[in-house]
């Protein structure tokens, strides 16, 4: 049946087992906590904590993990959990938990990377890096390339743009922040380097293609899993329109399949599940529930 794939299943539908953006939250917060908390030990919190470029020269590497835990003030808290909730937990639902792991801690490593890189070019004293905003300008990258549409409303402002265009014009500032804005308080490397780390990890990790087959002939790199399970989806689907077919003459079910359902499996095949729209899934359980009310009736 189609009910039980992932790609039939309704956007933020409420998970049995526990969230694992939740419990990123909840820990990020409670650190912010004990870092308001211990305040006088504020050299120690910068020492061995923050990510630095001086840090990662001694050695520190777990930097590039604890930096992404750590917020300057509570504006920035709350901005960065507002967003970890916003787009991480559509991701988490498509993905999985590991796979939201991955990508927040892969964008926050590779941004924070960048960071450090820079600081290095540049010399001088140690450049501190605290906050969520690597990774969640990989999860915004993510969201933007599997459901490039999403409207989103520009809070406080009455304006309403798409996720694509909206992560277009976050890289475009992140990028000449880079550039012109040495020295700034604001990381536009670590926000430069997310958004790329989660670029790449939807092309390589996600839709298993790479960007020279993309931009040279659009090509996509299917795998033998995916293919195999379209496949038997398109089985499923022409052997219950064939059966009702049988008992209702005038019900012109393989019309319905190669009009609306093909398509929409040829794009799964294509760009991969988390590409549908909610109007084509709902035409899959459409199509399901049509041919299998048939079934039973027969």
């Amino acid at each position: 049946m189609l009910d039980d794939r992932s790609y039939m299943q309704p956007p933020y539908q409420a998970e049995k087992t526990y969230s694992s953006v939740v419990a990123l939250i909840v820990l990020t917060v409670g650190i912010f906590l004990l870092k308001v908390f211990t305040s006088g030990q504020t050299g120690l919190w910068e020492q061995y904590f923050f990510l630095s470029q001086t840090g990662l020269a001694k050695g520190f590497l777990w930097q590039l993990i604890t930096f992404q835990l750590i917020h300057a003030d509570l504006l920035h808290l709350l901005f960065n959990c507002w967003a970890l909730y916003l787009f991480g937990r559509s991701i988490e639902q498509s993905l999985g938990k590991a796979g939201f792991f991955r990508i927040y801690f892969f964008a926050g490593t590779v941004g924070g990377l960048l960071h450090a890189l820079i600081a290095w070019s540049l010399g001088g004293g140690p450049s501190y890096m605290v906050g969520a905003s690597a990774g969640v300008y990989g999860l915004i990258a993510v969201f933007a390339r599997l459901w490039p549409e999403t409207p989103l409303m520009l809070f406080p402002f009455p304006v309403q743009i798409k996720i694509k265009h909206l992560f277009l014009i976050l890289l475009g500032i992140a990028g000449l922040g880079v550039i012109l804005s040495q020295g700034s308080t604001i990381s536009h490397a670590g926000h430069f380097g997310g958004a790329l780390a989660g670029l790449a990890y939807v092309f390589y990790a996600i839709e298993g293609q790479t960007l020279f087959s993309k931009a040279t002939s659009g090509s996509v790199l299917r795998t033998q899993s995916r293919a195999q399970s379209i496949a038997k989806v398109k089985q499923v689907i022409k052997r219950a329109g064939r059966t009702s077919s049988q008992s209702s003459p005038d019900l012109k079910e393989d019309e319905f399949i190669s009009r609306e359902v093909d398509p929409i499996l040829e794009k799964i095949s294509a760009h991969g599940i988390h590409s549908l729209t909610d109007t084509e899934r709902k035409v899959l359980e459409s199509a399901r529930s049509r041919l299998s009310g048939r079934l039973r009736n027969r």
